[in-house]
């Protein structure tokens, strides 16, 4: 019995957990398109996924005052044509530019090649 209900409640904790992981994502993607910073980035790798469905792009865009060189990584289908050397739309908060998120990746495709 007592085993039971500590499975039950663990179930609930990450169940509760899962669910603020995403409201932060998406209180974080809210915040930036208010207060953000758009950015081009290139993209530099495409790297697949084990699964198969998906693939991450990673992009790099350098603070002109800075210096600084930043990677971005978005997930994007397997279906989307993404070559290297493309521009990608990134938000970026100003203060802390590892906050982020990549915005224009399913554009990539709708491009004129």
């Amino acid at each position: 019995m007592w085993t039971t209900i500590i499975v039950i409640l663990l179930m609930i904790a990450f169940i509760g957990l899962g669910i603020g992981f995403f409201a932060r994502s998406i209180s974080n993607t809210r915040w930036l398109k208010q207060h953000g910073t758009r950015i081009i980035a290139r993209v530099t790798d495409s790297i697949f996924s084990s699964q198969g469905s998906t693939k991450t792009i990673i992009a790099e865009w350098t603070d002109p005052r800075t210096q600084t060189k930043y990677r971005f990584r978005s997930f994007v289908p397997t279906t989307m044509p993404v070559k290297l050397g493309e521009t990608v739309d990134v938000l970026i908060d100003p203060d802390q530019p590892e906050r982020c998120t990549v915005m224009s990746v399913a554009s990539i495709s709708m491009k004129k090649r």
